[in-house]
Protein backbone atom coordinates (compact mmCIF):
# COMPACT_ATOMS: atom_id res chain seq x y z
CA UNK A 1 0.00 0.00 0.00
CA UNK A 2 2.85 2.38 0.79
CA UNK A 3 4.26 2.05 -2.77
CA UNK A 4 0.90 2.91 -4.34
CA UNK A 5 0.54 5.99 -2.18
CA UNK A 6 4.03 7.13 -3.07
CA UNK A 7 3.33 6.74 -6.81
CA UNK A 8 -0.02 8.53 -6.51
CA UNK A 9 1.57 11.44 -4.65
CA UNK A 10 4.28 11.73 -7.27
CA UNK A 11 1.67 11.77 -10.06
CA UNK A 12 -0.43 14.50 -8.33
CA UNK A 13 2.65 16.63 -7.71
CA UNK A 14 3.73 16.29 -11.36
CA UNK A 15 0.25 17.38 -12.51
CA UNK A 16 0.36 20.40 -10.19
CA UNK A 17 3.84 21.28 -11.45
CA UNK A 18 2.69 21.01 -15.09
CA UNK A 19 -0.32 23.24 -14.46
CA UNK A 20 1.84 25.83 -12.75
CA UNK A 21 4.34 25.74 -15.63
CA UNK A 22 1.56 26.20 -18.20
CA UNK A 23 0.17 29.17 -16.26
CA UNK A 24 3.58 30.79 -16.09
CA UNK A 25 4.17 30.24 -19.80
CA UNK A 26 0.75 31.64 -20.63
CA UNK A 27 1.44 34.79 -18.62
CA UNK A 28 4.81 35.16 -20.32
CA UNK A 29 3.38 34.58 -23.87
CA UNK A 30 0.36 36.85 -23.45
CA UNK A 31 2.25 40.06 -24.37
CA UNK A 32 3.54 38.35 -27.47
CA UNK A 33 0.15 36.95 -28.57
CA UNK A 34 -1.86 40.13 -27.92
CA UNK A 35 -0.89 41.88 -31.21
CA UNK A 36 -1.79 38.81 -33.27
CA UNK A 37 -5.14 38.47 -31.49
CA UNK A 38 -5.88 42.09 -32.24
CA UNK A 39 -5.02 41.68 -35.94
CA UNK A 40 -7.15 38.52 -36.21
CA UNK A 41 -10.19 40.22 -34.66
CA UNK A 42 -9.74 43.22 -36.92
CA UNK A 43 -9.46 41.00 -40.01
CA UNK A 44 -12.60 39.07 -39.14
CA UNK A 45 -14.58 42.28 -38.52
CA UNK A 46 -13.36 44.09 -41.64
CA UNK A 47 -13.23 41.16 -44.12
CA UNK A 48 -14.71 37.94 -42.73
CA UNK A 49 -18.11 39.21 -41.61
CA UNK A 50 -18.84 41.20 -44.84
CA UNK A 51 -17.78 38.26 -47.00
CA UNK A 52 -19.97 35.87 -45.04
CA UNK A 53 -22.95 38.21 -45.35
CA UNK A 54 -22.38 38.58 -49.12
CA UNK A 55 -22.15 34.82 -49.63
CA UNK A 56 -25.29 34.24 -47.58
CA UNK A 57 -27.16 36.92 -49.56
CA UNK A 58 -26.09 35.45 -52.93
CA UNK A 59 -27.10 31.94 -51.86
CA UNK A 60 -30.51 33.19 -50.83
CA UNK A 61 -31.05 34.97 -54.19
CA UNK A 62 -29.81 32.00 -56.21
CA UNK A 63 -32.02 29.66 -54.21
CA UNK A 64 -35.08 31.72 -55.03
CA UNK A 65 -34.30 31.57 -58.75
CA UNK A 66 -32.92 28.03 -58.97
CA UNK A 67 -35.59 26.14 -57.08
CA UNK A 68 -38.55 27.13 -59.35
CA UNK A 69 -36.45 26.42 -62.46
CA UNK A 70 -35.42 23.05 -61.11
CA UNK A 71 -39.03 22.22 -60.40
CA UNK A 72 -40.02 23.20 -63.95
CA UNK A 73 -37.26 21.05 -65.47
CA UNK A 74 -38.30 18.07 -63.37
CA UNK A 75 -41.90 18.66 -64.42
CA UNK A 76 -40.82 18.65 -68.08
CA UNK A 77 -39.16 15.25 -67.76
CA UNK A 78 -41.80 13.68 -65.52
CA UNK A 79 -44.79 14.94 -67.48
CA UNK A 80 -46.37 12.04 -69.33
CA UNK A 81 -47.09 14.12 -72.43
CA UNK A 82 -43.43 15.06 -72.74
CA UNK A 83 -42.47 11.38 -72.59
CA UNK A 84 -45.02 10.57 -75.29
CA UNK A 85 -43.63 13.32 -77.51
CA UNK A 86 -40.07 12.04 -77.04
CA UNK A 87 -41.12 8.52 -78.05
CA UNK A 88 -42.82 9.89 -81.17
CA UNK A 89 -39.68 11.85 -82.14
CA UNK A 90 -37.51 8.74 -81.71
CA UNK A 91 -39.88 6.69 -83.89
CA UNK A 92 -39.92 9.38 -86.60
CA UNK A 93 -36.12 9.69 -86.60
CA UNK A 94 -35.68 5.92 -86.80
CA UNK A 95 -38.18 5.66 -89.66
CA UNK A 96 -36.46 8.46 -91.58
CA UNK A 97 -33.04 6.83 -91.21
CA UNK A 98 -34.47 3.51 -92.36
CA UNK A 99 -35.80 4.90 -95.63
CA UNK A 100 -33.61 3.62 -98.44
CA UNK A 101 -32.69 6.12 -101.18
CA UNK A 102 -33.82 3.75 -103.91
CA UNK A 103 -37.02 3.66 -105.98
CA UNK A 104 -38.89 0.34 -105.72
CA UNK A 105 -41.62 -0.55 -108.18
CA UNK A 106 -44.59 -2.48 -106.84
CA UNK A 107 -44.28 -5.29 -109.37
CA UNK A 108 -40.64 -5.82 -108.41
CA UNK A 109 -41.15 -5.88 -104.64
CA UNK A 110 -39.47 -8.88 -103.02
CA UNK A 111 -37.90 -10.26 -106.19
CA UNK A 112 -34.39 -9.90 -104.79
CA UNK A 113 -35.17 -11.86 -101.63
CA UNK A 114 -34.09 -15.46 -100.99
CA UNK A 115 -37.72 -16.43 -100.24
CA UNK A 116 -38.79 -15.30 -103.73
CA UNK A 117 -36.05 -17.39 -105.31
CA UNK A 118 -36.95 -20.45 -103.24
CA UNK A 119 -40.65 -20.14 -104.08
CA UNK A 120 -40.24 -19.50 -107.83
CA UNK A 121 -37.02 -21.39 -108.51
CA UNK A 122 -35.79 -18.39 -110.49
CA UNK A 123 -32.56 -16.51 -110.25
CA UNK A 124 -32.56 -13.03 -111.68
CA UNK A 125 -29.38 -11.53 -113.02
CA UNK A 126 -29.61 -7.78 -113.44
CA UNK A 127 -27.33 -6.42 -116.11
CA UNK A 128 -26.96 -2.66 -115.94
CA UNK A 129 -24.71 -0.65 -118.23
CA UNK A 130 -23.12 2.34 -116.60
CA UNK A 131 -20.43 4.81 -117.54
CA UNK A 132 -17.98 6.90 -115.54
CA UNK A 133 -16.53 9.82 -117.49
CA UNK A 134 -13.02 11.07 -117.11
CA UNK A 135 -9.69 9.35 -116.97
CA UNK A 136 -8.19 8.47 -113.66
CA UNK A 137 -4.53 8.60 -114.49
CA UNK A 138 -2.94 10.02 -117.60
CA UNK A 139 -0.17 7.76 -118.90
CA UNK A 140 1.49 9.62 -121.80
CA UNK A 141 3.23 7.52 -124.43
CA UNK A 142 6.70 8.50 -125.51
CA UNK A 143 8.36 6.05 -127.95
CA UNK A 144 6.88 2.98 -126.31
CA UNK A 145 7.42 3.94 -122.66
CA UNK A 146 4.89 5.47 -120.29
CA UNK A 147 4.98 8.11 -117.57
CA UNK A 148 2.33 8.99 -115.05
CA UNK A 149 0.98 12.51 -115.40
CA UNK A 150 0.01 13.55 -111.87
CA UNK A 151 -2.62 16.21 -111.23
CA UNK A 152 -4.08 17.80 -108.06
CA UNK A 153 -6.48 15.63 -106.08
CA UNK A 154 -10.19 16.38 -105.90
CA UNK A 155 -12.34 14.17 -103.71
CA UNK A 156 -16.07 13.81 -104.29
CA UNK A 157 -17.49 11.71 -101.48
CA UNK A 158 -21.15 12.65 -101.30
CA UNK A 159 -24.20 11.48 -103.17
CA UNK A 160 -25.47 13.82 -105.89
CA UNK A 161 -22.10 15.28 -106.83
CA UNK A 162 -20.57 14.57 -110.21
CA UNK A 163 -18.11 11.70 -110.42
CA UNK A 164 -14.72 13.17 -111.17
CA UNK A 165 -11.74 10.87 -111.43
CA UNK A 166 -8.48 12.43 -110.34
CA UNK A 167 -4.94 11.50 -109.45
CA UNK A 168 -2.73 12.29 -106.51
CA UNK A 169 -0.81 15.55 -106.53
CA UNK A 170 2.93 15.62 -106.74
CA UNK A 171 5.59 15.21 -109.37
CA UNK A 172 5.83 12.65 -112.14
CA UNK A 173 7.48 9.34 -111.36
CA UNK A 174 9.52 9.36 -114.58
CA UNK A 175 10.33 12.12 -117.05
CA UNK A 176 11.00 10.51 -120.48
CA UNK A 177 12.73 12.45 -123.19
CA UNK A 178 10.22 13.86 -125.68
CA UNK A 179 11.32 13.49 -129.27
CA UNK A 180 9.86 14.65 -132.54
CA UNK A 181 8.73 11.11 -133.24
CA UNK A 182 6.11 11.29 -130.46
CA UNK A 183 2.58 10.83 -131.71
CA UNK A 184 0.37 13.90 -131.81
CA UNK A 185 -2.74 14.06 -129.65
CA UNK A 186 -4.03 17.31 -131.14
CA UNK A 187 -7.82 17.76 -131.23
CA UNK A 188 -9.49 15.73 -134.00
CA UNK A 189 -12.92 15.66 -135.58
CA UNK A 190 -12.79 12.27 -137.27
CA UNK A 191 -12.15 8.64 -136.40
CA UNK A 192 -8.53 7.52 -136.93
CA UNK A 193 -6.81 4.15 -136.92
CA UNK A 194 -4.13 3.22 -134.42
CA UNK A 195 -1.79 0.24 -134.67
CA UNK A 196 -1.12 -1.46 -131.34
CA UNK A 197 2.53 -1.29 -130.29
CA UNK A 198 4.56 -3.50 -128.00
CA UNK A 199 3.67 -2.83 -124.34
CA UNK A 200 0.36 -1.10 -125.14
CA UNK A 201 -2.75 -1.73 -123.07
CA UNK A 202 -6.28 -0.54 -123.74
CA UNK A 203 -5.98 1.92 -120.86
CA UNK A 204 -2.76 3.50 -122.13
CA UNK A 205 -4.13 3.74 -125.67
CA UNK A 206 -7.26 5.48 -124.41
CA UNK A 207 -5.23 7.89 -122.32
CA UNK A 208 -2.84 8.57 -125.18
CA UNK A 209 -5.72 9.79 -127.36
CA UNK A 210 -7.52 11.57 -124.50
CA UNK A 211 -10.65 9.42 -124.59
CA UNK A 212 -12.20 7.16 -121.98
CA UNK A 213 -11.63 3.43 -121.88
CA UNK A 214 -15.37 2.92 -122.35
CA UNK A 215 -15.34 4.90 -125.62
CA UNK A 216 -12.41 2.84 -126.93
CA UNK A 217 -14.20 -0.42 -126.11
CA UNK A 218 -17.46 0.70 -127.72
CA UNK A 219 -15.77 1.92 -130.91
CA UNK A 220 -14.06 -1.46 -131.43
CA UNK A 221 -16.79 -3.77 -130.06
CA UNK A 222 -14.44 -4.95 -127.33
CA UNK A 223 -14.90 -5.85 -123.68
CA UNK A 224 -12.54 -5.82 -120.72
CA UNK A 225 -11.91 -9.51 -121.36
CA UNK A 226 -10.72 -8.84 -124.94
CA UNK A 227 -7.03 -9.27 -125.75
CA UNK A 228 -5.09 -6.94 -128.03
CA UNK A 229 -1.76 -7.80 -129.65
CA UNK A 230 0.95 -5.75 -131.35
CA UNK A 231 -0.07 -5.07 -134.94
CA UNK A 232 -3.82 -5.00 -134.23
CA UNK A 233 -5.59 -1.93 -135.61
CA UNK A 234 -8.03 -0.03 -133.40
CA UNK A 235 -10.52 2.71 -134.26
CA UNK A 236 -9.93 5.86 -132.20
CA UNK A 237 -12.85 8.21 -131.64
CA UNK A 238 -12.07 11.95 -131.61
CA UNK A 239 -14.10 12.49 -128.40
CA UNK A 240 -15.87 10.45 -125.76
CA UNK A 241 -19.10 9.10 -127.19
CA UNK A 242 -20.46 6.60 -129.75
CA UNK A 243 -21.00 6.27 -133.49
CA UNK A 244 -24.42 6.00 -135.13
CA UNK A 245 -25.33 5.03 -138.69
CA UNK A 246 -28.34 7.00 -139.90
CA UNK A 247 -31.35 4.86 -140.80
CA UNK A 248 -34.64 5.66 -142.44
CA UNK A 249 -36.85 7.73 -140.12
CA UNK A 250 -33.99 8.93 -137.91
CA UNK A 251 -33.91 12.51 -136.67
CA UNK A 252 -31.21 14.35 -134.79
CA UNK A 253 -33.47 14.69 -131.74
CA UNK A 254 -34.33 10.97 -131.73
CA UNK A 255 -30.68 9.99 -132.11
CA UNK A 256 -29.65 12.30 -129.26
CA UNK A 257 -32.35 10.88 -127.00
CA UNK A 258 -31.33 7.31 -127.87
CA UNK A 259 -27.78 7.95 -126.63
CA UNK A 260 -28.64 10.46 -123.85
CA UNK A 261 -26.74 13.20 -125.69
CA UNK A 262 -27.28 16.87 -126.60
CA UNK A 263 -28.86 17.37 -130.04
CA UNK A 264 -27.13 20.72 -130.57
CA UNK A 265 -23.72 19.12 -129.95
CA UNK A 266 -24.52 16.40 -132.49
CA UNK A 267 -25.34 19.05 -135.12
CA UNK A 268 -22.28 21.22 -134.42
CA UNK A 269 -19.73 18.40 -134.12
CA UNK A 270 -20.84 16.75 -137.38
CA UNK A 271 -21.07 20.18 -139.14
CA UNK A 272 -24.68 19.60 -140.18
CA UNK A 273 -26.49 22.49 -141.84
CA UNK A 274 -29.47 21.95 -139.55
CA UNK A 275 -31.26 19.21 -137.62
CA UNK A 276 -32.81 17.87 -140.85
CA UNK A 277 -29.51 17.55 -142.74
CA UNK A 278 -29.28 13.75 -142.49
CA UNK A 279 -28.55 11.13 -145.16
CA UNK A 280 -29.33 7.44 -144.81
CA UNK A 281 -26.12 5.48 -144.28
CA UNK A 282 -24.20 8.49 -142.96
CA UNK A 283 -22.09 7.79 -139.86
CA UNK A 284 -22.49 10.38 -137.12
CA UNK A 285 -20.32 10.87 -134.05
CA UNK A 286 -22.44 11.43 -130.93
CA UNK A 287 -20.34 13.42 -128.39
CA UNK A 288 -21.02 12.26 -124.85
CA UNK A 289 -23.28 9.48 -126.12
CA UNK A 290 -23.95 6.40 -124.01
CA UNK A 291 -24.94 2.99 -125.28
CA UNK A 292 -28.23 1.72 -123.93
CA UNK A 293 -28.26 -0.95 -121.23
CA UNK A 294 -28.82 -4.53 -122.28
CA UNK A 295 -32.09 -6.22 -121.35
CA UNK A 296 -32.04 -8.11 -118.04
CA UNK A 297 -31.23 -11.79 -118.33
CA UNK A 298 -33.49 -14.16 -116.38
CA UNK A 299 -32.26 -17.66 -115.64
CA UNK A 300 -33.94 -20.40 -113.67
CA UNK A 301 -32.16 -22.73 -111.28
CA UNK A 302 -33.17 -25.43 -108.88
CA UNK A 303 -33.44 -24.35 -105.26
CA UNK A 304 -30.49 -26.59 -104.37
CA UNK A 305 -28.24 -24.65 -106.76
CA UNK A 306 -29.05 -21.40 -105.01
CA UNK A 307 -27.22 -22.59 -101.91
CA UNK A 308 -24.48 -24.60 -103.62
CA UNK A 309 -21.19 -22.81 -104.46
CA UNK A 310 -19.83 -23.12 -108.02
CA UNK A 311 -17.70 -26.14 -108.79
CA UNK A 312 -14.01 -25.74 -108.11
CA UNK A 313 -14.47 -22.58 -106.06
CA UNK A 314 -12.30 -22.13 -102.98
CA UNK A 315 -12.87 -18.45 -102.24
CA UNK A 316 -15.46 -17.30 -99.74
CA UNK A 317 -16.36 -14.49 -102.14
CA UNK A 318 -17.56 -16.74 -104.97
CA UNK A 319 -21.09 -16.14 -106.28
CA UNK A 320 -23.77 -18.59 -107.51
CA UNK A 321 -23.88 -19.42 -111.21
CA UNK A 322 -25.52 -16.78 -113.39
CA UNK A 323 -25.08 -13.92 -110.93
CA UNK A 324 -23.64 -10.46 -111.58
CA UNK A 325 -20.94 -8.99 -109.37
CA UNK A 326 -19.66 -10.99 -106.41
CA UNK A 327 -19.36 -9.90 -102.78
CA UNK A 328 -16.10 -7.88 -102.56
CA UNK A 329 -15.04 -8.74 -99.00
CA UNK A 330 -14.40 -11.70 -96.71
CA UNK A 331 -16.95 -10.68 -94.07
CA UNK A 332 -20.70 -10.32 -94.71
CA UNK A 333 -21.40 -7.56 -92.18
CA UNK A 334 -22.72 -4.24 -93.54
CA UNK A 335 -21.94 -1.33 -91.20
CA UNK A 336 -23.54 1.43 -93.30
CA UNK A 337 -25.93 1.19 -96.22
CA UNK A 338 -26.16 3.29 -99.37
CA UNK A 339 -28.34 6.36 -98.84
CA UNK A 340 -28.95 9.98 -99.70
CA UNK A 341 -25.84 11.10 -97.77
CA UNK A 342 -23.66 8.00 -98.25
CA UNK A 343 -22.31 7.16 -101.70
CA UNK A 344 -21.57 3.48 -101.25
CA UNK A 345 -21.70 0.43 -99.04
CA UNK A 346 -19.51 0.05 -95.92
CA UNK A 347 -18.56 -3.59 -95.28
CA UNK A 348 -16.80 -4.64 -92.09
CA UNK A 349 -13.33 -6.18 -92.41
CA UNK A 350 -10.06 -6.46 -90.50
CA UNK A 351 -6.39 -5.86 -91.28
CA UNK A 352 -6.05 -9.57 -92.10
CA UNK A 353 -8.82 -9.48 -94.74
CA UNK A 354 -8.51 -8.73 -98.46
CA UNK A 355 -10.84 -6.76 -100.74
CA UNK A 356 -11.80 -8.51 -104.00
CA UNK A 357 -12.70 -7.39 -107.52
CA UNK A 358 -16.46 -7.68 -107.96
CA UNK A 359 -16.03 -8.59 -111.65
CA UNK A 360 -13.44 -8.83 -114.44
CA UNK A 361 -11.96 -5.52 -115.50
CA UNK A 362 -8.99 -3.20 -115.93
CA UNK A 363 -7.55 -1.10 -113.11
CA UNK A 364 -8.00 2.56 -114.01
CA UNK A 365 -6.82 4.00 -110.68
CA UNK A 366 -4.65 2.75 -107.83
CA UNK A 367 -3.35 5.17 -105.22
CA UNK A 368 -4.31 7.85 -102.69
CA UNK A 369 -7.62 9.65 -103.32
CA UNK A 370 -8.33 12.31 -100.70
CA UNK A 371 -10.93 11.26 -98.14
CA UNK A 372 -11.13 7.81 -99.72
CA UNK A 373 -7.55 7.08 -98.65
CA UNK A 374 -5.80 4.30 -100.57
CA UNK A 375 -8.24 3.46 -103.35
CA UNK A 376 -8.57 1.08 -106.30
CA UNK A 377 -10.96 1.75 -109.21
CA UNK A 378 -11.79 -0.97 -111.72
CA UNK A 379 -13.39 -0.37 -115.14
CA UNK A 380 -15.52 -3.39 -116.06
CA UNK A 381 -16.39 -2.30 -119.58
CA UNK A 382 -19.66 -0.82 -120.84
CA UNK A 383 -19.06 2.03 -118.41
CA UNK A 384 -19.27 0.03 -115.18
CA UNK A 385 -16.79 1.33 -112.58
CA UNK A 386 -16.35 -0.01 -109.05
CA UNK A 387 -14.38 1.70 -106.28
CA UNK A 388 -12.66 0.06 -103.27
CA UNK A 389 -11.63 2.66 -100.67
CA UNK A 390 -9.84 3.03 -97.27
CA UNK A 391 -7.38 0.19 -98.01
CA UNK A 392 -4.21 -0.38 -96.00
CA UNK A 393 -2.27 -1.50 -99.10
CA UNK A 394 -3.11 -1.80 -102.81
CA UNK A 395 -2.17 -5.00 -104.63
CA UNK A 396 -2.78 -3.86 -108.24
CA UNK A 397 -1.49 -1.09 -110.56
CA UNK A 398 -3.01 1.09 -113.28
CA UNK A 399 -3.65 -0.73 -116.57
CA UNK A 400 -3.54 -4.20 -114.99
CA UNK A 401 -6.19 -6.68 -116.10
CA UNK A 402 -7.85 -8.47 -113.19
CA UNK A 403 -10.41 -11.20 -112.90
CA UNK A 404 -13.49 -11.63 -110.71
CA UNK A 405 -12.58 -12.52 -107.11
CA UNK A 406 -8.93 -11.44 -107.45
CA UNK A 407 -7.62 -9.59 -104.36
CA UNK A 408 -7.10 -5.89 -105.17
CA UNK A 409 -6.27 -4.43 -101.75
CA UNK A 410 -5.77 -5.13 -98.05
CA UNK A 411 -8.52 -3.92 -95.72
CA UNK A 412 -7.61 -0.78 -93.77
CA UNK A 413 -8.84 2.55 -92.42
CA UNK A 414 -6.95 5.20 -94.43
CA UNK A 415 -8.47 8.53 -95.43
CA UNK A 416 -11.66 9.82 -93.83
CA UNK A 417 -12.43 6.66 -91.85
CA UNK A 418 -13.09 5.76 -88.21
CA UNK A 419 -12.36 2.03 -88.33
CA UNK A 420 -11.25 -0.80 -90.61
CA UNK A 421 -13.83 -1.37 -93.36
CA UNK A 422 -14.28 -1.49 -97.13
CA UNK A 423 -16.11 1.45 -98.71
CA UNK A 424 -17.50 -0.08 -101.94
CA UNK A 425 -19.07 2.06 -104.68
CA UNK A 426 -20.71 1.41 -108.04
CA UNK A 427 -20.78 4.40 -110.43
CA UNK A 428 -23.26 4.73 -113.31
CA UNK A 429 -23.31 7.58 -115.84
CA UNK A 430 -21.44 9.81 -113.41
CA UNK A 431 -23.87 9.01 -110.57
CA UNK A 432 -23.50 6.75 -107.55
CA UNK A 433 -25.76 3.68 -107.50
CA UNK A 434 -26.78 1.26 -104.77
CA UNK A 435 -24.18 -1.54 -104.82
CA UNK A 436 -26.75 -4.02 -103.49
CA UNK A 437 -28.49 -3.78 -106.88
CA UNK A 438 -25.34 -5.18 -108.51
CA UNK A 439 -23.88 -7.70 -106.10
CA UNK A 440 -25.17 -10.84 -104.38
Amino acid sequence: MSIKRILLNLFLKSVDAGSAAISVMARMARPLITPFRFCWRLLMRVVGVPVYRAVFFIRRIVGRLHLPGKQKIMFLFTNRYAIHGLVILIVMATSTMSVRAETLRSEEFGKQSMLYRMATGAEVETVQVVRADGAVSKPTKYLGSAAVSVQPNIDFDFFGEDYVATTVGGTAIMAPTISEASESVAPRSEVVAYTVQEGDTMSTIAELHDISLTTLLWANDLSVRSIIRPGDELRIMPVDGVEHTVKSGDTVLAIARKYSADASQVVSFNTLADAGDLRIGEVLIIPGGVRQAAAPVVRTNAIARIFAPPKGSTSSTAAPSGSGMIWPADLRVITQYFGWSHTGLDIDCHYTNDNYAADDGIVQFSGWKGGYGLTVEVNHGNGVVTRYAHAARNYVSIGQSISRGQPVALCGTTGRSTGTHLHFEVISNGQFKNPLSYIN
